[in-house]
Order: structure tokens, then C-alpha cells, then sequence
């Protein structure tokens, strides 16, 4: 169900609420210039106001195009806002400051883009960052807040479009790229990949872990298809469902993470329900490719109470009925639109 939307500088391709403030959520912003071949952006922070259905914009940034940002707690008392450029740069700001970041690092070789980005906390900071000639970068964020270069290798003879660490091992990387080829690292000995999946037809767009079952992960393709995986063997997926979009991002649910929110580019915004494999929610209200998506951060301040959205499926199963709802931002590409809607699990 809609509820706000706002239009953006430059098109927006990357979204997510904060974890502290759950009133607030971040947005990226990227163009790109063929006349001067310039590729500039912006970073937006807004507010949702619940009350008067409003997004109002509490600090505007102007940067290098930004393909990707994260926020990222150190600590309880320390949150950033990570994002990586077009430059090939990782930046982190703070809450209360966009306009000039605590850290600007080159992250890629000779500026090349900078495509995804992935934080590891449970034991020290790591990033992992991929880019468009298909390399991955290891760097530490140390005690002082600064970054600390690891090690950077090919993985990829393409645009490498996600990485992600594994959930539960400090030492494992995944990575998809447009050759088509889902590999899993250990950056130990990064000299070949310890298992290269070819099960993908297409490029892959995005990788998750799952935070509570340690052997399983989630592919999303731009051959439309939403995959789940047991690491423990990846000859074939344990479940294969097409979204009928490209799957540039996937978002469990904060709480229920069979319940997925699925950015599916051409065919708009998707919440899937991976245990029955059915659609809970099709949002197509926007005008252009669907790319960033989130689940707001719950907490008593967001507890809401209407009943369940339009949309939702009526043959959901109980398992999935937790009554509550919640508000989702997203952004569509070319026609520069943020949303804010809502929807009940």
C-alpha cells in the first residue's frame, strides 16, 4: 500500500533504513554523463513522517555516483554510513554529518566503479568490495577509523555485481558476477576459488547468507530467478523460483527470513514467501527498473496497526501471519522516485 514518494537529483540505486533511528533511511544516487563521461550522485537522508505520510529530506549530499551503501553499527554507540563510488572510492560518514566523510579511500585500481560492498563485524571490521573488472578488495576498518588494506585479487573476467561474507565465517567471501559464475572464497589462499558454481544462466546480481541457518544462501540472477542453496553441496539448488525480473536485491524480513522483499528490476517490487514459494505482494507502482529496496527497522515506535495491505495474498499460511507491519522504501532507476508503502506479515 503507498504511502509516500519523493523524486530524486539523479537516479537512485540503492536504499536502506537505519538501524538506530528507524524513522530514517539513506539513498544513493548515480547518472551517468556520455558528454563529459563524468558519473556523479548524491547522498540523501530522509525522514518518514508516519503521521503525515511525508519523506522530508534532513541532509542532501552531492558526491561521485554512488552504486552502493550500507549502514554499519561498530559497536552499539558507533554507526556509519558506508558507501562505495563510481571513483572506486569507500566512503563512511556519520548520522549527524554527510557533508564531509570521516573516511575517502581508493578502493579499485585506476578508479575503476566500485559495485557492491559487504561489512563483517563479529570479529573485526572487515569490508569486501567488488568492482566492475571483476576484482575483489579486502580492507579493515582499525581502532582509529581508518582503513587498512588487506589484499585485492581477479576473481572474475567480468563486472563482479555482489559480494558478501559469509554470515557465520570470517573467512569465506562469496561473489557473482556477469560471467555467470557464483564463487566461494576463502581469503586465506585466494589463488583460485574453493567451488565455482555454473548453475546460473545469466549474471548474478546478489548473494545473501543467512544470518540463522549457516548453511544456507540465496542467489538472485538477472535470469529472473530467486535460487536457495545448501553450502554443504552446490551441484543444484534446493529451490529455484522465478520472480520475472531480474533479482538485483534481496531483503529478509527482520524477523522471518523465509518472508523475502525482492528488487526485480523490469517487473517491479516482489515479496516471496520462499517456504510455500508463493508472491505474498506484487508493488508495481513504480515507473522504471526496480533497484533498491529495504525493510524498515522495527521497534516500538513503528509497531503499527492497520490491517493487512491490499495486496497481501490472502492464501498466506498462518506460519507467516506475525501481525505486523511494515514500512518498505524503495527507488525505481530512470524516473528518479523513492517510496515509501507498507505491508503486512
Amino acid at each position: 500500500m503507498f504511502q509516500a514518494n519523493f523524486t530524486t537529483d539523479c537516479p537512485p540505486d540503492s536504499i536502506e533504513w537505519c538501524p538506530i533511528r528507524s524513522d530514517i533511511f539513506a539513498c544513493g544516487t548515480y547518472l551517468y554523463n556520455p558528454e563529459n563521461t563524468t558519473r556523479e550522485g548524491s547522498i540523501y537522508l530522509f525522514q518518514y513522517n508516519s503521521l503525515t505520510k511525508t519523506i522530508d529530506i534532513i541532509q542532501h549530499q552531492t558526491t561521485n555516483g554512488i552504486l552502493d551503501l550500507k549502514w554499519i553499527q561498530c559497536s552499539p554507540d558507533l554507526t556509519f554510513l558506508s558507501t562505495v563510488s563510481a571513483l572506486g572510492q569507500l566512503s563512511l560518514y556519520s548520522l549527524n554529518d554527510l557533508t564531509k566523510p570521516l573516511i575517502c579511500e581508493d578502493v579499485t585500481t585506476d578508479q575503476t566503479i566500485a559495485l557492491s560492498q559487504s561489512w563483517f563485524h563479529a570479529v573485526n571490521n572487515y569490508v569486501v568490495i567488488s568492482d566492475q573488472q571483476g576484482y575483489l578488495t579486502i580492507c579493515e576498518l582499525d581502532n582509529t577509523n581508518g582503513l587498512r588494506f588487506s589484499q585485492s585479487w581477479l576473481a572474475h573476467e567480468y563486472e563482479c555485481w555482489t559480494c558478501t561474507w559469509d554470515k557465520h565465517d570470517s573467512n569465506i567471501v562469496y561473489s557473482g558476477a556477469d560471467d555467470t559464475l557464483f564463487k566461494i572464497w576463502d581469503i586465506r589462499d585466494c589463488k583460485q576459488a574453493i567451488h565455482i558454481n555454473r548453475k546460473h544462466t545469466m549474471g548474478i546480481c546478489s548473494i545473501i547468507s543467512n544470518e540463522k541457518n549457516p548453511n544456507e544462501l540465496l542467489t538472485g540472477s538477472f535470469d529472473e530467478y530467486l535460487r536457495q542453496w545448501d553450502k554443504r553441496q552446490m551441484n543444484n539448488p534446493l529451490k529455484e523460483f522465478k520472480l520475472g525480473g531480474g533479482v538485483w536485491k534481496i531483503k529478509p524480513h527482520p524477523f522471518n527470513p523465509d518472508i523475502l522483499l525482492c528488487a526485480c528490476m523490469q517487473n517491479g517490487f516482489v515479496i516471496a514467501d520462499l517456504k510455500t514459494q508463493m508472491i505474498l505482494c506484487h508493488y508495481k507502482n513504480h515507473g522504471s527498473l526496480a533497484y533498491g529496496c529495504d525493510w524498515q527497522s522495527n521497534d516500538s515506535m513503528n509497531q503499527l496497526t492497520e490491517l493487512m495491505d491490499d495486496c497481501m495474498s490472502e492464501e498466506m499460511t498462518s506460519d507467516n501471519k506475525i501481525l505486523t507491519e511494515n514500512f518498505i522504501a524503495s527507488c525505481s532507476f530512470y524516473d528518479k522516485t523513492v517510496h515509501v508503502w507498507k505491508h503486512q506479515t
